[in-house]
This record gives structure tokens, C-alpha cells and sequence, in this order.
């Protein structure tokens, strides 16, 4: 009789806590963590591919790091967002993970959205084989729908925009990666980059592209306005470690401005030629682009802008 009761209350138990997950993921904190961890570090975190092709950890493998038996929701999103706010080796609990993959770079999040996105991977089943292909890509398609009723915060729909948009290059560029290495992904940007930009700006329906004060693509160079915010824009970086996107009126228009960083994979391609671009990647870009102005960069510097042109 007792041997029942306790089975009963077990199973009660773990009832109640099912509901209490099922009731966070319908909350507006985790959705604000899915987009975030969807639209943005999927590219990099992928639970697929090659480990030895990795560039950084699987999610699953960041969140055991994070996360230990019986750690409540407050202590682990703490712990993670502190990272995530000032990523260094001494507030990483990932050495190995630095090491081999380097310290990721600074991602202009502010401390709420960290603490989002640390909120959904705390709740998150991670540890499935086909997470991202079948079950995050379910929660995706619920998030279009949630994002879409948000019109009013043009700010926050635009960097959604523009992550939706920087998730399918990403994956589109790693995968190529993998398959080509880095001169196939190059050959990748210059014949797909801006089609797939264009298809996700009909598929949003908005205006997107990149631009920058040292551009690749003549199609892709800056106006005057957008320079302008270029030039706010690395002086925030220099003085307070990252730039403020920025959303204002024009024409009956809402116009977005949102950072785009380097990273350890961006150098393969924008860094510094006699250190971090290989001789057929260096060689290869002097065909593909004769005017090209984007290397010389370092990892968490400014190498161009998202525009989000938005109906009001």
C-alpha cells in the first residue's frame, strides 16, 4: 500500500512539473529565448555536422556545462547570462571549448535578452538527436506567428527580421563550409548572398540588405545615412564594447540600423591577409570581387549593418 502511494505521488509530481514546463513555454520570455537562440546562435551552436568542422560547441554540450542535477531556473540563467553579457575565459566554464573554439564574440544582446535566451535553453530539450530539424523547427513556425502580432516595437521587430534573414545565410555558409571549404563558401556569397537576402525580404515582407563603409559587393555599399550610424556605431564599439541599433521614420517608412560583428569565421574571409586569409581564399577574392575593400578586420569589430526597411 505504501509502495503505491509513493508511486502515486511520484507520478503526481512529475505531472506538475510537465505543466509547469508546458506553462513557461507558452510565456512571452521564452519565445523572446527562442527567437533569439533560433535567429541567431544556431548558426554557429548547430547540434549536426562534423565535429571536427565545428566552430563552435552544440547547444546540448553549452547547457551541461551550465546546467547540473537540481539546478533551479534563477541560478542557471544567472550563470549563463553572466557570460554571455562579458565573454572571457574567466567567467567561461567552457576552457576546452575556448580553446579549441576561441571565445565567442559579443553579441549586442542586452542583459534581458541574454536572460531569455538562457531561459529558453534551461527549458529546451536539447538532448534530442533530431532537436533541430523537427522539434525546434515546430517551435519556429509558433514564433512567426507570436512575432508577427508584435508590430508595434519596430526596433524589435527589425533585428527579428534581420536575424531571420542572418540564421538562413548561416546556414546556408556553413553548410557550404563543410561541404567546400572556405573558398566554395566564398563562391557561395558571391553567386547566393544577395538572392537569398532578396527571397527572405519577400518572404518577410520587408526591404533587407547589408551594407558597409568597406563593402565586398558593389551592391552592398553604404549611403551617406547609413554611414553615418557606421560611424556612431564604432565609436560606441571602441568606448562601451558595443553599438545600439537604431529604428527610425522616413517616408511613411520604419528603417532599422542593426550591428553586424566579425567572428573567428568571418576572418577566414574579412581578416587580416597574412594571417587569417588563406593564399587561394586571398587569391580568389581578387577575381571574384577586383575592388574589394573588406579585410584587415579582428574578431568583435564592426564590418557592416543589417537595414530593415519596415511598413508602418
Amino acid at each position: 500500500m505504501i509502495a503505491v502511494v509513493l508511486g502515486l505521488l511520484v507520478l503526481i509530481s512529475s505531472c506538475r512539473e510537465k505543466a509547469e514546463v508546458e506553462a513557461v513555454r507558452t510565456t512571452k520570455i521564452y519565445k523572446e529565448g527562442l527567437s533569439i537562440v533560433s535567429q541567431n546562435c544556431i548558426s554557429c551552436h548547430t547540434p549536426a555536422g562534423n565535429p571536427e568542422n565545428r566552430i563552435a560547441p552544440p547547444l546540448v554540450a553549452v547547457k551541461s556545462h551550465y546546467w547540473i542535477e537540481g539546478m533551479q531556473e534563477a541560478e542557471f540563467v544567472k550563470s549563463m547570462s553572466h557570460f554571455l553579457l562579458q565573454p572571457n575565459i574567466k567567467n567561461s566554464k567552457m576552457p576546452n571549448a575556448v580553446r579549441n573554439f576561441g571565445l565567442m564574440p559579443i553579441s549586442g544582446f542586452s542583459k534581458e535578452q541574454f536572460e531569455a535566451a538562457a531561459t529558453y535553453l534551461y527549458y529546451a530539450e536539447l538532448e534530442k538527436p533530431d532537436w533541430y530539424e523537427k522539434v525546434f523547427q515546430k517551435e519556429k513556425e509558433e514564433l512567426l506567428k507570436y512575432t508577427e502580432t508584435d508590430t508595434t516595437d519596430y526596433l524589435k521587430k527589425g533585428r527579428d527580421l534581420a536575424l531571420s534573414t542572418k540564421a538562413v545565410l548561416g546556414k546556408n555558409l556553413l553548410s557550404a563550409i563543410r561541404e567546400k571549404g572556405t573558398d566554395g563558401a566564398l563562391q557561395f556569397c558571391s553567386d547566393r548572398a544577395i538572392t537569398l537576402t532578396d527571397s527572405m525580404a519577400l518572404a518577410l515582407d520587408a526591404k533587407i540588405k547589408r551594407v558597409s563603409d568597406q563593402n565586398r559587393n558593389p551592391g552592398n555599399s553604404a549611403n551617406d545615412n547609413e554611414l553615418a550610424y557606421i560611424l556612431q556605431a564604432k565609436s560606441e564599439i571602441e568606448q562601451e564594447g558595443k553599438a545600439k541599433p537604431k529604428v527610425f521614420e522616413k517616408d511613411s517608412k520604419m528603417i532599422g540600423y542593426y550591428p553586424i560583428l566579425t567572428n573567428t569565421m568571418c576572418l577566414q574571409c574579412h581578416g587580416k591577409p597574412e594571417s587569417n586569409i588563406k593564399n587561394s581564399t586571398l587569391s580568389l577574392i581578387h577575381q571574384l570581387y577586383p575592388e574589394d575593400r573588406a579585410t584587415g578586420y579582428s574578431e568583435n569589430e564592426l564590418r557592416g549593418i543589417w537595414v530593415i526597411e519596415m511598413e508602418k
